[in-house]
């Protein structure tokens, strides 16, 4: 009968690729040749996204990882944004007052030459690993953006080496003090010579100093001086919001995704475990602190060429004005589920006047921008989800198309119509309807030949009604 370690080493390899990183670790601890024929899946499964905290013993790991041939295998390394200090890692006596002794510079900047120091062996061997912080008491982020591999997506990312010192995640009191943590990474790559391409962030919305955090990363890669960037940094950024702020709602992630190198903006929200709900204002999101740190509102005119908006809720004239201020560089335009408050002529006495239309909307992509690629996927009204602004799904590819598919919709909302939503309608409608139609004008249509018999003959055009 033939056993898993008598197959061949690429049926073995088939099989093993198939199993959980957990399992690959079991088998690893099989004997000598499981670990040798496995070395390849546990690369792959185990060591791609490692989380580290800055404590010695979790950077030596990390040191040890970058002078073995597995290190090979790592693609991101991220890093918590909490300091542990270095009394608390020994019950020793002596070494706790050694520790003592050191201020909390200096312990950062001994942690800080072993992280140098790995960054180095790793580029030596050409691994370019993407680089982030993270807090530890958010879920886990995979670099596909789906969920650990366990699928428990509160899960924390604990990083390597916290359990030995402080336990299971849970409690406040196991938290160490936040730290500027972006500062030193960035220090440590360039003290090593390793050019940075890729640099995410995961924090929670209750974490300290993140505009002081995020500044230090814009000013030293992303924008030298305003309106210009250094070409070839992704950044990317999310923020779950803390335990205690959505009790009452859904657990949204939101996330901003910027390109320099192709001048790409992303900005959206989503829901941990994949489904989708819009909530968050634009205004709300784009002002949140990593977002105002990246980009200035005032700084960044006609500097994208492509922009993503997805699952949220902006008001016509927040939206108008930004998409606006790209008008001569923007040429990609992402629009999906976004919510919008829309007023009638009279305005709103509070909030809003004309503007604030799905007309006026519609009016701005056609007469303002310069696109060749637009995508529109269910906008709608605000407080009316049903209330479609356009169809339902529109991608168009030229600036041909682009202008006649916004003339249509522009013709269609300044008739009084619009595209319904069946899948949130709770009437079985069409999909175009009218919102002055009523029974009366049914029993009305009977005479419409008439009254357009009778506008025919009169000599100004003008027929008075029978």
């Amino acid at each position: 009968m033939a056993t898993l370690l008598s197959l061949p080493p690429e049926i073995f390899n088939t099989i093993v690729a198939e199993v959980s990183g957990r399992d690959v670790t079991s088998i690893r601890r099989v004997c000598r040749r499981a670990n040798a024929l496995s070395s390849h899946q546990f690369g792959l499964k185990c060591l791609a996204d490692l989380s580290f905290i800055w404590s010695s013993y979790s950077l030596q790991g990390l040191l040890n990882l970058s002078r073995h041939p597995l290190g090979r295998y790592v693609k991101r390394l991220t890093f918590a944004t909490h300091f542990i200090y270095a009394e608390r890692l020994t019950e020793d006596p002596v070494e706790q007052r050694t520790a003592r002794s050191k201020s909390i510079f200096e312990q950062w900047e001994e942690r800080n030459q072993m992280l140098v120091q790995a960054l180095q062996n790793l580029h030596a061997a050409g691994v370019q690993p993407i680089l982030g912080v993270y807090d530890i008491s958010v879920p886990w982020v995979s670099l596909d953006g789906s969920s650990n591999s366990n699928g428990n997506d509160k899960q924390p990312r604990k990083g390597y080496g916290f359990e030995k010192h402080y336990g299971a995640v849970g409690s406040e009191a196991l938290y160490p003090s936040f730290v500027h943590t972006i500062e030193y990474v960035l220090k440590a790559a360039q003290q090593a010579s390793v050019p940075l391409k890729t640099f995410c962030v995961h924090w929670t919305d209750r974490t300290r100093h993140q505009n002081d955090e995020v500044r230090i990363l814009r000013d030293q890669y992303l924008f030298s001086q305003t309106g210009e960037s250094d070409s070839g940094l992704k950044f990317m950024a999310s923020m779950t919001p803390h335990s205690t702020t959505t009790v009452h709602g859904p657990d949204l992630t939101k996330t901003i995704t910027l390109d320099t190198q192709h001048r790409k903006l992303e900005l959206y929200a989503v829901h941990v475990a994949g489904v989708s709900y819009p909530l968050h204002h634009l205004e709300r999101s784009w002002d949140y602190p990593i977002a105002t740190a990246i980009l200035p509102r005032n700084n960044l005119d006609d500097y994208f060429c492509e922009i993503r908006l997805s699952t949220l809720d902006a008001t016509v004239k927040t939206l108008t004005k930004f998409l606006k201020s790209q008008a001569r560089s923007l040429r990609v335009l992402h629009l999906e589920k976004i919510g919008m408050p829309l007023y009638d002529e009279l305005g709103d006495p509070e909030n809003a006047g004309p503007d604030e239309t799905a007309l006026n909307f519609l009016s701005v992509l056609k007469n303002d921008l310069s696109l060749e690629y637009l995508r529109m996927t269910k906008l709608s009204e605000e407080v009316d989800r049903a209330r479609l602004i356009g169809g339902h799904d529109d991608t168009w590819v030229g600036r041909h198309e682009i202008q006649d598919g916004l003339q249509m919709y522009m013709q269609r909302e300044e008739d009084d119509e619009y595209s319904v939503d069946e899948d949130v309608s709770d009437e079985d409608e069409g999909e175009w309807v009218s919102v002055h139609h009523s029974e009366d004008e049914d029993d009305g249509q009977a005479h419409d030949g008439d009254h357009e018999a009778t506008t025919q003959q009169s000599p100004a055009g003008e027929g008075e009604d029978i």
